[in-house]
C-alpha cells in the first residue's frame, strides 16, 4: 500500500505539473465564475493537487526507505491479471458496440458479469440481463416516438 501512495503521489504531482504548465493557461477558458478572474479557481486546484500529492509522496518516500521496501515491485501473473480483466471486458465490449446495436449486446454485456461474479441461477441471469434492455429499448421507442431523440 506505501507503494501504491508513493506512485500515485508521483503521478497526480505530474498531472498537476501538467495542468499548471500547459492545459490551464492554454484551454483554462475565458469565463469568470463568481467574480473571479477566469483562470484563478482552476490554478488554485492544481496547486491544492500539487500540495497534496507532493506531501503523500514524500510522506511514502520516507516510509518507503524506512521499510526498506523496493521501488518496483511486478505483480504475478495471477495479480495482473486481477488487475487487468476489467478493463479487457470493457473493451470486448466497446468493440462489440462499434459492430453491433446496444439492445444486442446489453443482456450479452450484463449476463456475461454476472456470470464471471459467480451468479449460477438461470432466472436471475435471464431477468438481470434482459429487464434494464427492455427498458432501455421502451425508453428509446417512447423517446423517438415523442421527437426527442
Amino acid at each position: 500500500m506505501i507503494r501504491m501512495n508513493f506512485w500515485s503521489g508521483l503521478g497526480v504531482s505530474l498531472l498537476a505539473l501538467v495542468l499548471l504548465a500547459w492545459i490551464i493557461p492554454l484551454y483554462g477558458g475565458s469565463g469568470a465564475a463568481f467574480g473571479l478572474p477566469p483562470q484563478l479557481l482552476a490554478t488554485l486546484g492544481a496547486w491544492l493537487m500539487l500540495g497534496c500529492a507532493l506531501a503523500l509522496t514524500v510522506l511514502s518516500g520516507i516510509q518507503l526507505r524506512r521499510s526498506q521496501e523496493p521501488l518496483f515491485n511486478m505483480p504475478g501473473a495471477e495479480q495482473l491479471w486481477q488487475l487487468l480483466w476489467p478493463f479487457l471486458y470493457v473493451l470486448t465490449f466497446i468493440l462489440l458496440s462499434i459492430l453491433l446495436p446496444l439492445t444486442y449486446i446489453a443482456p450479452l454485456l450484463i449476463g456475461a458479469l454476472l456470470l464471471i461474479l459467480g451468479e449460477r441461477r438461470w432466472y436471475v441471469l435471464t431477468l438481470s440481463a434482459m429487464l434494464p434492455t427492455a427498458g432501455l429499448y421502451v425508453l428509446t421507442v417512447y423517446l423517438m416516438r415523442i421527437g426527442v431523440v
